[in-house]
Order: C-alpha cells, then structure tokens, then sequence
C-alpha cells in the first residue's frame, strides 16, 4: 500500500480508557454485531461486520483470549481515570462494543511466548459532537486516544506517534516498548515486550486496535492482518515491521 508520508509529534471484562478531556472506554460490553469468524484458508480467518462494511482477516492460530489471563499484560498494569466532569469525555462502560478479542500463548526455549490482538468499536453515542462534525476535531481525539493507550510505567515509545492510509482512511499508530512495571507489586516483568494501539475514524464510529506481544515475530504477523473498509483490495493493518523502532 502506498503510506502518507509520517507525521511526527506528530491496547472481556478489562479495561482499556484513556485521554481525560476527551474520551474514556471501557472493555466490559458484549461482544457486538461482527458475526463469528469464519475460516479463510489454511492460516487466516476472517470476521465481517456488515454494518461497519468492515472485513478483517488475522491469524487463524489466533483463538478467543481474556487479555487478562496474562499477568504481565499491559492491559492489567494500567488504568485509566475519568471524573465525568467534562462534558467532551464519554462515560466509561457504555463505550466499547468488543468485535475481537483473540491471542495465542507456546512454551519454547525462551520461555512463554504470547500476543494478544483487540478490535473495539466505539459507537457515535460515545463520541463527542464536534468530533463528529469537524475532520480535525477528529484528528485531534485520536491522537492522544493512540499515545495514552501506549503511555505505561516502565515501557518507552517507539517513536512519536504516526499516521498512514488503509484505503484513504487516517489510521493513527502508537507504540512503546519495554518491561512494563506492574501494579501489584511495582516490579518489571522479565521479558521485553511491545505494545501498540491504532485509530480510524469510519464513518460515525472509530475502531480502536491493540496489539500486544513479547514475541517480536508474532507481535509483527498479527501486524501484518488484512482490513477491508468495502473500498478495495485489503490492506495491511500496519504497513511495516515493528523491532525496536518504526520501519515502514
């Protein structure tokens, strides 16, 4: 695919909520319209929602995973807080309609090797009107919904957050790696680990990905998943490879 030039300065019962002031999600919804992933060849399935016009096909080794089953997960390292006293941030647990939620975790030589991949969908109802109104509004509630969902104690961003093109929409991107610290007792997990958060806004909705792995192989197949808006060949969802800094 062809990527807009980078943009410097410019992841159920968890919890994934960030930027006060602006929007806050909560992962406790059931799982919303996508219909059950179908099989799609030997190594990919595929999930649809017609309503969204949205396919997206992921790794079929990937299965129906509570990102909370893994202790060191960001995901359970990091909370977001919202007072409700701003009138632009969506109230926590009316947000988030969980489309996917899958992983995969394998013993090797190195120890357990796992990725978590996430597909949430937030509804017009929790997004603020102007957002919906003005393109930069837009732009401005997805910025600092992908850096603050990579913002986690012991872990360092990859670089500034960027943006690219899947089928003309603005994908925002953020990422961090590093040993995250967790919240129970305040010390780093053993591995180093990545995590990375991606936005679009799709017509009256904005898709929120996050994609999470100690296993820099892995991290970079469920990367390399296929999305589909309805508007051409399928595209990657990330369009590089991810190691210690952003290569496109």
């Amino acid at each position: 695919m062809s990527a807009e030039s980078l943009q410097g300065g410019t992841l159920a019962s968890m919890r994934w909520w960030y930027v006060p002031g602006v929007l806050a999600v909560m992962l406790a919804a059931p799982m919303a319209r996508a219909q059950a992933p179908a099989a799609q060849g030997p190594s990919m399935q595929v999930l649809t929602d017609a309503d969204l016009h949205l396919t997206f096909s992921y790794p079929a080794d990937l299965q129906p995973m509570n990102p909370q089953t893994l202790a060191n997960a960001t995901s359970n390292s990091r909370f977001g807080t919202n007072s409700g006293e701003n009138t632009d941030t969506a109230q926590p647990g009316a947000c988030g309609k969980v489309l996917l939620s899958v992983g995969k975790v394998t013993e090797g030589n190195n120890g357990k090797a796992w990725g978590i991949l996430t597909l949430l969908d937030v509804g017009s109802s929790c997004i603020p009107p102007k957002a919906l109104k003005s393109k930069r509004a837009m732009d401005a509630l997805l910025k600092p919904l992908v850096i603050g969902g990579t913002e986690v104690l012991g872990m360092m961003p990859l670089g500034p957050e960027t943006t690219y093109l899947i089928q003309g929409h603005k994908v925002y991107f953020a990422g961090a790696q590093g040993q995250p610290v967790a919240k129970s007792d305040l010390q780093p997990t053993e591995q180093t680990q990545t995590i990375t958060h991606m936005a679009v806004a799709l017509g009256d909705h904005i898709l929120l990905w996050k994609v999470e792995s100690n296993n820099t192989g892995l991290l970079n197949r469920i990367l390399a998943s296929r999305v589909d808006f309805g508007a051409g060949p399928p595209e990657p969802l990330f369009p590089g490879r991810l190691q210690n800094d952003l290569q496109f």
